[in-house]
Protein backbone atom coordinates (compact mmCIF):
# COMPACT_ATOMS: atom_id res chain seq x y z
CA UNK A 1 0.00 0.00 0.00
CA UNK A 2 1.30 3.29 -0.72
CA UNK A 3 1.76 5.89 1.87
CA UNK A 4 -1.17 8.61 1.70
CA UNK A 5 1.01 12.20 0.14
CA UNK A 6 -0.87 15.34 0.57
CA UNK A 7 -0.78 16.17 -3.10
CA UNK A 8 -2.34 19.39 -4.98
CA UNK A 9 -5.38 17.46 -5.50
CA UNK A 10 -5.87 16.82 -1.68
CA UNK A 11 -6.56 20.77 -1.51
CA UNK A 12 -8.13 21.27 -4.43
CA UNK A 13 -11.25 19.32 -4.15
CA UNK A 14 -12.56 20.55 -1.06
CA UNK A 15 -11.48 24.13 -2.15
CA UNK A 16 -13.88 23.88 -5.26
CA UNK A 17 -16.30 22.32 -3.44
CA UNK A 18 -16.37 24.80 -0.64
CA UNK A 19 -17.44 27.04 -3.75
CA UNK A 20 -20.05 25.26 -5.14
CA UNK A 21 -21.68 25.36 -1.96
CA UNK A 22 -21.04 29.33 -0.86
CA UNK A 23 -22.46 29.63 -4.61
CA UNK A 24 -25.34 27.93 -3.58
CA UNK A 25 -26.11 29.30 -0.52
CA UNK A 26 -25.93 32.80 -1.48
CA UNK A 27 -28.42 32.30 -4.51
CA UNK A 28 -30.55 30.38 -2.24
CA UNK A 29 -30.22 33.84 0.21
CA UNK A 30 -30.75 36.08 -2.78
CA UNK A 31 -33.96 34.06 -3.76
CA UNK A 32 -35.28 34.07 -0.80
CA UNK A 33 -34.71 38.04 -0.95
CA UNK A 34 -37.03 38.00 -3.83
CA UNK A 35 -34.00 39.20 -6.09
CA UNK A 36 -35.13 39.41 -10.07
CA UNK A 37 -34.69 36.14 -11.78
CA UNK A 38 -31.83 38.43 -14.31
CA UNK A 39 -30.02 39.14 -11.22
CA UNK A 40 -29.29 35.50 -10.19
CA UNK A 41 -27.11 34.51 -12.90
CA UNK A 42 -23.63 33.79 -12.11
CA UNK A 43 -22.21 35.35 -15.36
CA UNK A 44 -19.07 37.12 -16.57
CA UNK A 45 -19.52 40.92 -16.98
CA UNK A 46 -18.47 42.59 -20.36
CA UNK A 47 -14.87 43.88 -19.68
CA UNK A 48 -14.77 47.95 -20.00
CA UNK A 49 -10.99 48.16 -19.24
CA UNK A 50 -9.38 50.96 -21.50
CA UNK A 51 -5.97 50.30 -22.25
CA UNK A 52 -3.44 51.43 -20.26
CA UNK A 53 -3.56 54.56 -20.01
CA UNK A 54 -0.65 57.26 -18.92
CA UNK A 55 1.26 56.19 -16.11
CA UNK A 56 2.21 59.81 -15.72
CA UNK A 57 0.58 61.43 -12.31
CA UNK A 58 0.82 64.90 -14.22
CA UNK A 59 -1.63 65.50 -16.28
CA UNK A 60 -1.87 68.25 -18.72
CA UNK A 61 -5.26 69.71 -19.16
CA UNK A 62 -6.03 73.30 -21.33
CA UNK A 63 -2.15 73.82 -21.15
CA UNK A 64 -1.97 73.78 -17.24
CA UNK A 65 0.04 71.20 -15.15
CA UNK A 66 -1.57 69.53 -12.13
CA UNK A 67 0.53 68.07 -9.65
CA UNK A 68 -0.61 66.08 -7.26
CA UNK A 69 0.99 65.60 -3.59
CA UNK A 70 4.09 63.73 -3.07
CA UNK A 71 3.44 60.06 -3.51
CA UNK A 72 4.37 57.23 -0.81
CA UNK A 73 4.66 53.26 -1.67
CA UNK A 74 1.54 51.76 -1.43
CA UNK A 75 1.79 49.12 0.93
CA UNK A 76 2.18 45.37 0.45
CA UNK A 77 -0.99 43.40 -0.96
CA UNK A 78 -0.19 40.81 2.37
CA UNK A 79 -3.93 39.39 3.65
CA UNK A 80 -2.82 38.64 6.65
CA UNK A 81 -1.03 42.41 7.34
CA UNK A 82 -2.28 43.88 10.54
CA UNK A 83 -4.88 46.49 10.25
CA UNK A 84 -5.87 49.12 12.77
CA UNK A 85 -9.48 49.65 12.80
CA UNK A 86 -11.38 53.30 14.64
CA UNK A 87 -15.02 51.83 15.14
CA UNK A 88 -17.59 53.06 17.48
CA UNK A 89 -18.28 50.58 20.43
CA UNK A 90 -21.34 49.42 19.61
CA UNK A 91 -20.00 48.27 15.93
CA UNK A 92 -17.15 46.57 18.09
CA UNK A 93 -19.19 44.40 19.92
CA UNK A 94 -20.23 42.50 16.46
CA UNK A 95 -16.95 42.30 15.14
CA UNK A 96 -14.75 40.92 18.28
CA UNK A 97 -14.73 37.58 16.17
CA UNK A 98 -12.76 39.45 13.65
CA UNK A 99 -10.79 42.62 15.56
CA UNK A 100 -8.96 42.00 18.77
CA UNK A 101 -6.45 44.01 21.54
CA UNK A 102 -9.14 46.90 21.63
CA UNK A 103 -8.51 50.20 23.49
CA UNK A 104 -10.95 52.37 24.00
CA UNK A 105 -9.95 56.12 23.52
CA UNK A 106 -12.09 59.94 22.92
CA UNK A 107 -12.84 61.07 20.42
CA UNK A 108 -12.74 64.72 19.95
CA UNK A 109 -16.61 65.06 20.78
CA UNK A 110 -16.31 63.23 23.81
CA UNK A 111 -17.78 59.83 22.26
CA UNK A 112 -15.73 56.89 23.02
CA UNK A 113 -14.31 54.68 20.45
CA UNK A 114 -12.28 51.88 19.92
CA UNK A 115 -8.91 50.86 18.00
CA UNK A 116 -8.62 47.08 17.56
CA UNK A 117 -6.37 45.03 15.41
CA UNK A 118 -7.75 43.11 12.92
CA UNK A 119 -6.00 41.48 9.24
CA UNK A 120 -6.61 42.98 5.87
CA UNK A 121 -8.18 39.82 4.75
CA UNK A 122 -10.69 39.99 7.59
CA UNK A 123 -12.40 43.09 6.68
CA UNK A 124 -14.64 42.24 4.44
CA UNK A 125 -16.05 40.60 6.97
CA UNK A 126 -16.07 43.53 9.12
CA UNK A 127 -18.26 44.80 6.27
CA UNK A 128 -20.48 42.08 5.94
CA UNK A 129 -21.13 42.15 9.34
CA UNK A 130 -22.01 46.01 9.58
CA UNK A 131 -23.67 45.78 6.73
CA UNK A 132 -26.42 43.17 7.34
CA UNK A 133 -26.24 43.66 10.91
CA UNK A 134 -26.47 47.72 11.22
CA UNK A 135 -28.04 47.82 8.16
CA UNK A 136 -25.28 50.93 6.64
CA UNK A 137 -22.04 51.23 5.20
CA UNK A 138 -18.58 51.37 6.32
CA UNK A 139 -18.21 51.55 9.87
CA UNK A 140 -14.70 52.48 10.64
CA UNK A 141 -11.22 53.47 9.98
CA UNK A 142 -8.42 51.73 8.53
CA UNK A 143 -4.89 52.37 9.40
CA UNK A 144 -1.58 50.23 8.77
CA UNK A 145 -0.13 50.68 12.52
CA UNK A 146 -1.15 51.38 15.95
CA UNK A 147 0.39 54.55 16.11
CA UNK A 148 -1.22 55.84 13.16
CA UNK A 149 -4.95 55.13 14.55
CA UNK A 150 -3.93 56.75 17.75
CA UNK A 151 -2.72 59.78 16.12
CA UNK A 152 -6.05 59.68 13.95
CA UNK A 153 -8.04 59.87 17.38
CA UNK A 154 -6.21 62.42 18.72
CA UNK A 155 -5.71 64.79 16.32
CA UNK A 156 -9.33 64.29 15.57
CA UNK A 157 -11.20 68.04 14.88
CA UNK A 158 -14.76 66.22 14.40
CA UNK A 159 -15.75 68.43 17.28
CA UNK A 160 -14.78 71.72 15.79
CA UNK A 161 -16.01 70.95 12.21
CA UNK A 162 -19.43 69.78 13.56
CA UNK A 163 -20.38 72.95 15.67
CA UNK A 164 -18.00 75.55 13.46
CA UNK A 165 -19.87 78.20 11.76
CA UNK A 166 -19.68 78.23 8.12
CA UNK A 167 -16.76 80.63 6.92
CA UNK A 168 -18.73 81.16 3.66
CA UNK A 169 -21.69 82.88 4.01
CA UNK A 170 -24.42 81.19 1.78
CA UNK A 171 -27.35 82.80 0.54
CA UNK A 172 -29.84 81.77 -2.52
CA UNK A 173 -28.74 84.26 -4.71
CA UNK A 174 -27.80 82.52 -7.69
CA UNK A 175 -31.32 81.43 -8.78
CA UNK A 176 -30.72 82.41 -12.46
CA UNK A 177 -27.71 80.09 -12.90
CA UNK A 178 -29.02 76.77 -11.05
CA UNK A 179 -32.23 77.39 -12.62
CA UNK A 180 -31.11 77.12 -15.74
CA UNK A 181 -29.45 73.51 -15.06
CA UNK A 182 -31.95 71.87 -13.75
CA UNK A 183 -33.75 70.58 -16.83
CA UNK A 184 -30.12 70.09 -18.94
CA UNK A 185 -30.19 66.43 -16.28
CA UNK A 186 -29.82 63.58 -18.84
CA UNK A 187 -30.83 60.00 -17.29
CA UNK A 188 -29.40 58.26 -20.39
CA UNK A 189 -25.71 60.28 -19.69
CA UNK A 190 -26.36 59.03 -16.04
CA UNK A 191 -27.19 55.51 -16.83
CA UNK A 192 -24.35 54.93 -19.23
CA UNK A 193 -21.71 56.28 -16.48
CA UNK A 194 -23.09 53.89 -14.48
CA UNK A 195 -22.91 51.47 -16.60
CA UNK A 196 -19.63 51.67 -18.12
CA UNK A 197 -18.35 52.06 -14.78
CA UNK A 198 -20.48 49.09 -13.62
CA UNK A 199 -19.20 46.60 -16.68
CA UNK A 200 -15.45 46.65 -14.97
CA UNK A 201 -14.64 43.36 -13.48
CA UNK A 202 -14.63 45.39 -9.33
CA UNK A 203 -13.40 48.04 -8.82
CA UNK A 204 -11.60 46.97 -5.90
CA UNK A 205 -8.80 48.97 -4.60
CA UNK A 206 -5.91 46.89 -4.60
CA UNK A 207 -6.80 45.04 -8.28
CA UNK A 208 -5.32 46.13 -11.76
CA UNK A 209 -9.15 47.02 -12.16
CA UNK A 210 -9.40 49.62 -9.24
CA UNK A 211 -6.13 51.51 -11.11
CA UNK A 212 -7.97 51.13 -14.99
CA UNK A 213 -11.39 52.37 -13.79
CA UNK A 214 -9.98 55.87 -12.20
CA UNK A 215 -7.69 56.45 -14.86
CA UNK A 216 -10.82 56.35 -16.74
CA UNK A 217 -12.64 58.84 -14.61
CA UNK A 218 -9.89 60.77 -15.03
CA UNK A 219 -9.48 60.72 -18.75
CA UNK A 220 -13.38 60.99 -18.64
CA UNK A 221 -13.54 64.09 -16.50
CA UNK A 222 -10.50 66.19 -18.23
CA UNK A 223 -12.66 65.46 -21.69
CA UNK A 224 -15.65 67.19 -20.26
CA UNK A 225 -12.97 70.26 -19.88
CA UNK A 226 -11.31 70.07 -23.15
CA UNK A 227 -10.25 73.85 -24.51
CA UNK A 228 -10.65 75.26 -20.54
CA UNK A 229 -7.32 76.42 -19.35
CA UNK A 230 -9.07 77.11 -15.31
CA UNK A 231 -9.48 73.46 -15.16
CA UNK A 232 -7.05 70.72 -14.04
CA UNK A 233 -6.77 66.99 -13.32
CA UNK A 234 -4.66 64.95 -11.65
CA UNK A 235 -4.63 61.39 -10.22
CA UNK A 236 -4.10 61.59 -6.13
CA UNK A 237 -1.43 59.07 -5.24
CA UNK A 238 -0.05 60.27 -1.82
CA UNK A 239 -2.38 57.43 0.38
CA UNK A 240 -0.02 55.00 1.85
CA UNK A 241 -2.18 52.20 2.17
CA UNK A 242 -4.73 52.40 -0.82
CA UNK A 243 -2.53 50.24 -3.01
CA UNK A 244 -2.20 50.91 -6.31
CA UNK A 245 -5.62 52.96 -7.13
CA UNK A 246 -5.19 56.83 -7.03
CA UNK A 247 -7.90 59.44 -6.41
CA UNK A 248 -8.98 61.51 -9.11
CA UNK A 249 -9.50 65.02 -8.57
CA UNK A 250 -10.74 67.73 -10.52
CA UNK A 251 -9.95 71.05 -10.04
CA UNK A 252 -12.23 74.11 -11.19
CA UNK A 253 -9.78 77.42 -10.71
CA UNK A 254 -12.01 79.89 -8.84
CA UNK A 255 -12.21 83.80 -10.02
CA UNK A 256 -12.33 86.20 -7.58
CA UNK A 257 -12.34 84.00 -4.36
CA UNK A 258 -9.67 81.49 -5.31
CA UNK A 259 -8.55 80.01 -2.42
CA UNK A 260 -11.70 79.48 -0.46
CA UNK A 261 -12.76 76.01 -2.13
CA UNK A 262 -15.99 73.94 -3.06
CA UNK A 263 -15.78 70.01 -2.69
CA UNK A 264 -17.93 67.64 -3.96
CA UNK A 265 -16.92 63.88 -3.53
CA UNK A 266 -18.09 60.23 -4.23
CA UNK A 267 -15.81 57.32 -3.88
CA UNK A 268 -14.88 55.17 -7.48
CA UNK A 269 -13.79 51.76 -5.70
CA UNK A 270 -16.22 48.65 -5.27
CA UNK A 271 -16.56 45.56 -3.19
CA UNK A 272 -17.96 41.84 -2.75
CA UNK A 273 -17.97 41.25 0.96
CA UNK A 274 -18.58 37.86 0.15
CA UNK A 275 -15.32 37.16 -1.97
CA UNK A 276 -13.03 39.76 -0.47
CA UNK A 277 -10.40 40.16 -0.40
CA UNK A 278 -9.76 38.44 -4.03
CA UNK A 279 -8.63 41.26 -6.62
CA UNK A 280 -10.87 38.80 -9.26
CA UNK A 281 -14.02 39.40 -7.29
CA UNK A 282 -16.96 40.02 -9.02
CA UNK A 283 -18.36 43.52 -7.60
CA UNK A 284 -19.57 46.08 -10.37
CA UNK A 285 -21.12 48.44 -7.60
CA UNK A 286 -23.58 50.04 -9.63
CA UNK A 287 -25.43 52.10 -6.67
CA UNK A 288 -22.38 51.66 -4.81
CA UNK A 289 -20.97 54.06 -5.73
CA UNK A 290 -20.63 54.10 -9.62
CA UNK A 291 -24.22 56.37 -9.44
CA UNK A 292 -22.20 58.87 -7.03
CA UNK A 293 -19.24 59.43 -9.78
CA UNK A 294 -22.05 59.13 -12.19
CA UNK A 295 -24.16 61.81 -10.40
CA UNK A 296 -20.70 64.17 -10.16
CA UNK A 297 -20.42 63.24 -13.85
CA UNK A 298 -23.63 64.80 -14.83
CA UNK A 299 -23.36 67.74 -12.53
CA UNK A 300 -19.67 68.91 -14.01
CA UNK A 301 -20.98 68.34 -18.19
CA UNK A 302 -24.09 70.48 -17.05
CA UNK A 303 -21.80 73.51 -15.37
CA UNK A 304 -18.83 72.94 -17.92
CA UNK A 305 -21.17 72.98 -21.51
CA UNK A 306 -22.67 76.50 -20.03
CA UNK A 307 -19.42 77.88 -20.33
CA UNK A 308 -19.65 78.36 -16.03
CA UNK A 309 -16.95 79.72 -14.30
CA UNK A 310 -17.12 79.62 -10.05
CA UNK A 311 -16.12 82.57 -7.96
CA UNK A 312 -14.47 79.96 -5.60
CA UNK A 313 -12.06 76.80 -6.48
CA UNK A 314 -14.54 74.15 -7.22
CA UNK A 315 -12.90 70.50 -6.39
CA UNK A 316 -14.68 67.29 -7.65
CA UNK A 317 -13.38 64.00 -6.21
CA UNK A 318 -13.52 60.54 -6.56
CA UNK A 319 -12.10 58.66 -3.79
CA UNK A 320 -10.01 55.56 -3.81
CA UNK A 321 -10.43 52.95 -1.16
CA UNK A 322 -13.66 53.70 0.81
CA UNK A 323 -14.62 50.36 1.12
CA UNK A 324 -12.01 49.31 3.32
CA UNK A 325 -11.36 52.27 5.50
CA UNK A 326 -12.52 55.54 4.39
CA UNK A 327 -8.83 55.44 3.02
CA UNK A 328 -8.47 58.15 -0.26
CA UNK A 329 -10.93 60.97 1.50
CA UNK A 330 -8.86 60.59 4.79
CA UNK A 331 -5.65 60.97 3.18
CA UNK A 332 -6.63 63.84 0.63
CA UNK A 333 -8.59 65.48 3.78
CA UNK A 334 -5.24 64.96 5.64
CA UNK A 335 -3.42 66.46 3.14
CA UNK A 336 -5.35 69.35 2.63
CA UNK A 337 -5.46 70.08 6.64
CA UNK A 338 -1.83 70.25 6.84
CA UNK A 339 -1.10 72.47 3.53
CA UNK A 340 -3.78 74.45 5.05
CA UNK A 341 -6.23 74.68 2.33
CA UNK A 342 -9.67 76.51 3.01
CA UNK A 343 -12.23 74.20 2.13
CA UNK A 344 -15.47 75.84 3.13
CA UNK A 345 -17.96 73.21 2.57
CA UNK A 346 -18.21 69.48 1.22
CA UNK A 347 -20.95 67.30 -0.15
CA UNK A 348 -20.89 63.92 0.06
CA UNK A 349 -22.94 61.31 -3.20
CA UNK A 350 -22.58 57.76 -1.76
CA UNK A 351 -25.86 55.76 -3.35
CA UNK A 352 -27.93 57.88 -4.94
CA UNK A 353 -29.58 55.27 -7.27
CA UNK A 354 -32.08 53.40 -5.12
CA UNK A 355 -35.68 53.86 -4.61
CA UNK A 356 -38.50 51.08 -3.93
CA UNK A 357 -41.52 51.23 -2.16
CA UNK A 358 -43.44 54.67 0.22
CA UNK A 359 -39.85 56.53 1.28
CA UNK A 360 -39.20 60.24 1.05
CA UNK A 361 -36.81 61.14 -2.47
CA UNK A 362 -33.61 61.88 -0.63
CA UNK A 363 -32.27 61.35 3.59
CA UNK A 364 -30.28 64.04 4.95
CA UNK A 365 -27.57 62.05 7.19
CA UNK A 366 -27.47 63.44 10.56
CA UNK A 367 -24.62 62.41 12.33
CA UNK A 368 -21.15 63.55 11.91
CA UNK A 369 -21.96 66.23 9.95
CA UNK A 370 -21.77 70.20 10.28
CA UNK A 371 -24.98 72.01 11.92
CA UNK A 372 -24.62 75.26 9.33
CA UNK A 373 -24.20 72.90 6.54
CA UNK A 374 -26.95 70.69 7.15
CA UNK A 375 -29.56 73.83 7.68
CA UNK A 376 -28.06 74.81 3.84
CA UNK A 377 -28.86 71.68 2.71
CA UNK A 378 -32.72 71.79 3.39
CA UNK A 379 -33.14 75.35 2.37
CA UNK A 380 -31.65 74.49 -0.57
CA UNK A 381 -33.88 71.11 -0.96
CA UNK A 382 -36.95 73.04 -0.32
CA UNK A 383 -36.06 76.06 -2.54
CA UNK A 384 -35.13 73.89 -5.99
CA UNK A 385 -36.60 70.12 -5.14
CA UNK A 386 -39.28 70.35 -3.02
CA UNK A 387 -41.14 72.77 -5.46
CA UNK A 388 -40.99 69.31 -8.20
CA UNK A 389 -42.87 67.34 -5.67
CA UNK A 390 -39.75 65.51 -4.44
CA UNK A 391 -39.52 65.04 -0.69
CA UNK A 392 -37.22 64.60 2.26
CA UNK A 393 -36.30 63.06 5.88
CA UNK A 394 -33.33 62.19 7.79
CA UNK A 395 -31.60 59.70 8.87
CA UNK A 396 -28.06 58.62 11.58
CA UNK A 397 -25.91 56.59 9.61
CA UNK A 398 -23.65 55.92 12.10
CA UNK A 399 -19.98 56.09 12.85
CA UNK A 400 -17.69 56.51 9.60
CA UNK A 401 -20.37 55.76 6.89
CA UNK A 402 -19.06 57.65 3.98
CA UNK A 403 -15.97 59.38 3.39
CA UNK A 404 -17.98 63.38 4.16
CA UNK A 405 -16.33 61.39 7.67
CA UNK A 406 -13.06 61.81 6.44
CA UNK A 407 -13.04 65.38 6.35
CA UNK A 408 -15.57 66.30 9.49
CA UNK A 409 -12.31 64.16 11.38
CA UNK A 410 -9.77 66.71 9.85
CA UNK A 411 -12.06 69.33 10.57
CA UNK A 412 -13.73 70.86 8.16
CA UNK A 413 -17.52 71.11 7.27
CA UNK A 414 -19.32 68.29 5.30
CA UNK A 415 -22.55 66.80 4.85
CA UNK A 416 -23.93 64.08 2.92
CA UNK A 417 -27.71 63.24 1.12
CA UNK A 418 -28.40 59.74 0.92
CA UNK A 419 -30.33 57.76 -1.76
CA UNK A 420 -34.00 56.85 -0.15
CA UNK A 421 -33.50 53.55 0.22
CA UNK A 422 -37.12 51.26 0.91
CA UNK A 423 -39.21 50.65 3.95
CA UNK A 424 -36.45 48.51 5.02
CA UNK A 425 -33.25 50.69 5.02
CA UNK A 426 -30.69 51.03 2.02
CA UNK A 427 -30.10 49.39 -1.21
CA UNK A 428 -30.47 45.28 -0.11
CA UNK A 429 -27.53 44.32 -2.85
CA UNK A 430 -24.79 46.44 -2.13
CA UNK A 431 -21.10 44.94 -1.76
CA UNK A 432 -22.34 41.74 -3.68
CA UNK A 433 -22.32 40.37 -7.46
CA UNK A 434 -25.92 41.91 -7.73
CA UNK A 435 -25.28 45.33 -6.93
CA UNK A 436 -26.57 46.10 -10.85
CA UNK A 437 -28.95 48.41 -12.82
CA UNK A 438 -30.79 44.99 -13.52
CA UNK A 439 -31.79 45.34 -10.02
CA UNK A 440 -32.57 49.06 -10.52
CA UNK A 441 -34.84 48.25 -12.86
CA UNK A 442 -32.20 49.58 -16.21
CA UNK A 443 -32.63 52.85 -14.71
CA UNK A 444 -30.82 56.13 -13.44
CA UNK A 445 -33.85 57.93 -12.83
CA UNK A 446 -33.32 58.47 -9.18
CA UNK A 447 -29.94 60.18 -9.65
CA UNK A 448 -31.55 62.79 -11.79
CA UNK A 449 -32.62 63.98 -8.17
CA UNK A 450 -29.38 64.11 -7.30
CA UNK A 451 -27.62 65.94 -9.93
CA UNK A 452 -30.27 68.49 -9.36
CA UNK A 453 -28.86 68.46 -5.60
CA UNK A 454 -25.69 68.66 -6.13
CA UNK A 455 -26.26 70.95 -9.11
CA UNK A 456 -28.09 73.43 -6.59
CA UNK A 457 -25.38 72.83 -4.36
CA UNK A 458 -22.61 73.68 -6.86
CA UNK A 459 -24.21 77.00 -8.10
CA UNK A 460 -25.27 78.18 -4.47
CA UNK A 461 -21.74 77.64 -3.17
CA UNK A 462 -19.64 78.43 -5.82
CA UNK A 463 -21.14 81.22 -7.30
CA UNK A 464 -20.71 82.31 -10.24
CA UNK A 465 -18.75 84.87 -12.28
CA UNK A 466 -19.79 84.87 -15.46
CA UNK A 467 -19.28 82.93 -19.06
CA UNK A 468 -15.65 82.11 -20.41
CA UNK A 469 -15.26 81.16 -23.82
CA UNK A 470 -13.93 77.10 -24.79
CA UNK A 471 -15.46 74.41 -26.80
CA UNK A 472 -18.47 72.48 -25.57
CA UNK A 473 -17.69 69.34 -23.03
CA UNK A 474 -17.36 66.37 -25.14
CA UNK A 475 -18.19 63.12 -24.34
CA UNK A 476 -15.37 60.23 -24.07
CA UNK A 477 -16.65 56.86 -25.36
CA UNK A 478 -16.49 54.04 -23.41
CA UNK A 479 -13.52 51.68 -24.29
Amino acid sequence: MKPFLFGPMTFLVPALLFVVLLRSDTGRAMQAAGVPAVAMRWNTPRMADTADASSSHRTRTGGTVASPATTTAPLPNDPFAPVYVVTSRDTYQGIRGFASKAVEHRDSTGAPVLIAESRADRLGAISRYVHVNERRCGGYFAFPSRAQAEAFVREGRAKQAMTKTLLASYTLNNQTTVNRWLPQVQEQRLYATMNHLSSYQNRYFSSPHGKTSAEWIRDHWQSLAAGRSDVTTELFTACGNCSTQPSVILTIRGWDLPDEVVVLGAHLDSINVNTYPDPNQHAPGADDDASGIATLTETLRIALADGWQPRRTVKFMGYAAEEVGLRGSHAIAQSFRRSGVNVVSVLQVDMTNYKAGAVTDMKLISDYSNTDLKNFFITLFDTYLAPMGLTRSSTACGYACSDHASWTNAGYPAAMMFEAGDPGGSFPYIHTSYDTLATMGESAQHSVKFTQFALAYLGETAKTRGKVTGGPAQELPAQ
